[in-house]
């Protein structure tokens, strides 16, 4: 739970370029490939992300209304990297403006049940943070390449010389 509208900005601002790092590496022959029947494609999974935040937002007041509830997956992928860009700065914004330290200990009504909203500022970056790790299997399925997110890739430690963990 987040107790502060500084520290939640500043994981925010810092999980967006990894997001976009996710985003750049995907290609138009591969974003809409079904690797398995219950798995999401990357095309999905990417607006998917966007999807979340605008739901989010509106369902604890930050938002008006949720613009994306019935936006369709689209293989284009600098529209799924500008919906992106939008939504996060969006959400930025609102949360900075419209909600203080002092209140995030309050409870609003997500998905039908009280949530602190230092707690949904908490779901917003988890949420994120899950679904682009599904994207990296999905992109090693595809053959794609992965970046770097928390510590380097199995290319990073090739390229450093160092033994591949098994």
């Amino acid at each position: 739970m987040y107790h502060s509208i500084t520290a939640f900005l500043e994981d925010w601002d810092f999980e967006v370029h990894k997001t976009l790092n996710v985003f750049s590496l995907l290609t138009k022959d591969t974003s809409s490939v079904k690797v398995h029947s219950n798995i999401r494609t990357l095309d999905r999974l990417a607006l998917h992300i966007s999807q979340v935040i605008s739901d989010i937002g509106m369902q604890v007041g930050l938002f008006e209304q949720d613009d994306l509830a019935v936006q369709g997956t689209t293989t284009d992928l600098s529209q799924l990297i500008d919906i992106y860009k939008d939504y996060h700065q969006r959400m930025r914004s609102v949360v900075q403006t419209h909600w203080q330290d002092n209140i995030l200990d309050g409870d609003v009504t997500l998905f039908g049940k009280s949530w602190k909203r230092g707690d949904v500022l908490s779901l917003l970056v988890q949420h994120e943070i899950h679904h682009r790790s599904q994207m990296s299997v999905i992109m090693r399925i595809l053959d794609l390449p992965v970046p770097e997110l928390y510590g380097p890739v199995r290319e990073d430690w090739i390229k450093m010389g160092l033994p591949i963990a098994e």
